[in-house]
């Protein structure tokens, strides 16, 4: 079986379970893939910790207010991101400073260079050199408009096109890979990139996928090889194995609970369709 047909297969098996009647499903896994992307980042918080941040504003004992600050933006950041989704709205750079101002709400920060002034909590496009011991040496501030331009068309024609749900999704994953590399914010890249990757599936119907903290090597490691040498395959592999494993454990938990008393809403809602 190919992986597309893998995908398409775990795909239909978990929208089966109609997870979208749960009371408050679509929450606490919106909170799960949060709690995940933040944790990326350098976050300590649990599910457990935001859950109780973004229901009743209860910090964590002794862990850094920083993280509390992320995980707020970027729960903000996902909700606009999605929102925008259902509208189908339609990728621009506008929209992607949009989502990162939202991502770096209350942590962005002001970095004056020779080239000006940036202010992170805006949105706006880095005017320094970037670097990281991950990936390297980013794109040179001065590519960058035209680079995030070309992004955005490229995105929006395929977004307008009528993908299989496999393609979509291997759209989204290769989509998050080529921003990430763009680099165009001071902070907040990684974050910013997985947001919209998830703005794509649920554009196109998906269940939204999500990486854990103990992948995070690996997952580093697959964008350096699309970094080097411009091939966007192994990423997309290892982003779809990871996706079909959690859809697969999903579903697992849920039909090994079918005897139990789940709650259902009234009426089926339209919006977030959510793993953990």
């Amino acid at each position: 079986m190919t992986i597309n047909q893998r995908i398409e297969e775990s795909i239909k098996e978990y929208k089966a379970l109609n997870l979208v009647d749960v009371v408050d499903y679509d929450k606490y896994k919106l909170y799960s893939i949060v709690t995940s992307s933040t944790a990326l980042e350098g976050s300590t918080l649990t599910e457990v910790d935001t859950q109780l941040l973004l229901d009743e504003g209860i910090t964590a004992t002794g862990k850094p207010l920083e993280h509390h600050l992320m995980v707020k933006d970027n729960y903000e950041a996902m909700k606009i991101a999605l929102q925008l989704a259902d509208k189908k709205t339609p990728i621009t750079p506008e929209v992607l400073q949009t989502i990162n101002a939202y991502n770096m709400k209350n942590t962005g920060q002001i970095v004056t260079s020779a080239l000006g002034v940036v202010d992170g909590t805006k949105g706006e496009f880095r005017k320094v050199q970037a670097y990281s011991e991950a990936l390297g040496y980013y794109l040179a501030p001065s590519k960058i408009p035209d680079a995030v331009n070309t992004f955005c068309d490229e995105t929006q024609k395929k977004m307008n096109a009528k993908l299989s749900p496999a393609d979509a999704l291997l759209f989204s994953f290769s989509t998050q890979a080529k921003l990430i590399i763009i680099h165009p914010w001071q902070d907040g890249n990684k974050r910013t990139s997985r947001i919209i990757s998830n703005y794509i599936q649920q554009y196109f119907n998906l269940p939204l996928g999500k990486i854990e903290k103990a992948d995070g090597g690996e997952y580093l490691q697959n964008l350096k090889i699309f970094k080097d040498i411009g091939n966007v395959e192994p990423f997309n592999k290892f982003m779809s194995e990871k996706y079909i494993d959690a859809l697969k454990h999903e579903i697992k938990k849920n039909k090994e609970s079918q005897h139990w008393d789940i709650p259902k809403t009234k009426k089926k809602r339209k919006g977030l369709s959510l793993f953990c």
